[in-house]
């Protein structure tokens, strides 16, 4: 059974910070994008649920986040800021944030936190990031392994399987035989990626076109370029440019009837054909909520908290964007589709509603209001900013149910032995530092 996501997830505003007053007896938290990404809001909203559950906000200063605003609250101040994009502007967010007297720096996607971790670890007293949002921790130099990395610096990341995205890509059209792919001539990732979408594709049998682009006004004419090569479909890899520059990939693709094969699932929102990877984002807000939480509390050092190396893909499907290219879904693409873009809706599969459910510690008893109320109510909107607060009352009551089921002792209990098995010890650190020392 499916049902359907608001597509208001998709256009986030900027959020412009607002000047307040540092209150030297609560934590400041910054919250710096590199975006907007499609992700960003859906783990903002598991961070904030996590610090309501832990009551460092309140209902009313939800409320105010939820509407993009910063706020000065009774417990913590917590201020927003994005970069669009553009990466001299995120040198300017960061000094920012830390002139304005940030406690840490929650950074959103690679390229913020790379520049975070460089201008901090120049301080005396380097100010702690905590990182989501972020593909390939080691390829970008963040970490060097989950527990090898600058002493101020954790977070969550995923790094895509690219050889099982691959084999999901094939599902389309097991009959390809030259695919083109696109990578930042600068973008460690990118360049990765590339490799082994060349490697997987010559495995297979499969021509593989390599694009290398210098910046975002590169993409159309590298669409272009491979378009004119002769190539059925278009495989990227996870970039920064790429992804951000990702609608004129698609737009360009479009015009030349080529498909787009994503490693991120949600992308086919944004017209992407098919799109194989981590969809987990709500997991990644809450687990940067419980280290803030664990921070905060008990002063949890960042120095021992292992990088959390985030597991799982879910399949997306645009089924749209195939019927205009006049291209058939294979049966068997459609019954794995965990997202799937049809009529200009998005549906989520009802395995990636259950995991929703669970994550947001729903009982029996709200399971079965929810699935009473059947096609009427949109529980996905559980996940989004501002569902406490939402025109809804059903999504509301919900939602205020949930957060009061999250205190429980056995939730909280799951939370700290999340953040338990995360510790490096010793003999761990010596392990990966002798596994980094052989080149493994």
């Amino acid at each position: 059974m499916n049902k359907r996501i608001a597509l208001a997830l998709l256009f986030c505003l900027l959020l412009a910070p607002l000047a307040i007053a540092q209150d030297n007896d609560k934590p400041t938290v910054a919250i710096l994008r590199y975006g907007p990404y499609i992700s960003d809001p859906i783990m903002e909203s598991g961070l904030l649920d996590t610090l309501q559950v832990y009551e460092w906000i309140s209902a009313e200063e939800r409320a105010l986040l939820n509407a993009g605003e910063d706020i000065q609250g009774e417990k913590i101040n917590i201020f927003w800021s994005a970069a669009g994009f553009d990466l001299p502007t995120v040198n300017i967010l960061v000094e920012d944030a830390l002139d304005r007297g940030a406690d840490i720096l929650v950074t959103s996607g690679a390229p913020v936190t790379q520049i975070a971790i460089g201008i901090t670890h120049d301080q005396d007293e380097p100010t702690p990031v905590l990182f989501h949002g972020v593909n390939h921790s080691r390829e970008y130099g963040i970490s060097d392994s989950s527990c090898l990395k600058p002493a101020h610096v954790t977070g969550s990341e995923y790094t895509p399987p690219y050889d099982e995205v691959f084999e999901v890509f094939l599902l389309q059209n097991p009959a390809l035989q030259r695919v083109g792919t696109i990578h930042t001539a600068t973008d460690a990732a990118g360049i990765f990626g590339a490799a082994q979408i060349q490697a997987i594709g010559e495995s297979k049998g499969i021509e593989v076109e390599s694009a290398a682009i210098a910046g975002f006004g590169d993409l159309r004419a590298a669409t272009q370029s491979l378009a004119s090569k002769g190539v059925e479909a278009i495989v990227l890899p996870i970039d920064f440019t790429v992804g951000s520059g990702l609608p004129v990939v698609v737009s360009a693709a479009k015009e030349e009837q080529i498909p787009i094969f994503y490693p991120v699932p949600g992308t086919v929102m944004l017209g992407v054909t098919v799109g194989v990877g981590f969809f987990d984002y709500y997991a990644q807000g809450i687990d940067t909520g419980l280290v803030l939480n664990a921070r905060f509390t008990d002063g949890l050092d960042f120095d021992t908290l292992a990088v959390n190396s985030l597991t799982g893909a879910s399949v997306g499907v645009n089924v749209d964007v195939a019927n205009e290219m006049e291209m058939d879904v294979p049966q068997e693409l459609r019954d794995m589709a965990d997202i799937t873009v049809s009529e200009g809706a998005m549906l989520l599969s009802q395995a990636v509603l259950e995991r929703q459910m669970e994550l947001l510690g729903a009982d029996d008893t709200i399971r079965q209001m929810v699935l009473s109320l059947g096609d009427d109510m949109d529980w996905s909107m559980l996940m989004q900013p501002g569902a406490g607060g939402g025109a809804d009352p059903m999504v509301a009551q919900l939602f205020q149910m949930l957060i009061e089921l999250r205190r429980s002792p056995e939730n909280m209990a799951a939370d700290a032995a999340l953040l338990e098995i995360r510790h490096c010890t010793d003999e761990m650190i010596a392990e990966q530092q002798a596994a980094l020392d052989a080149g493994e």
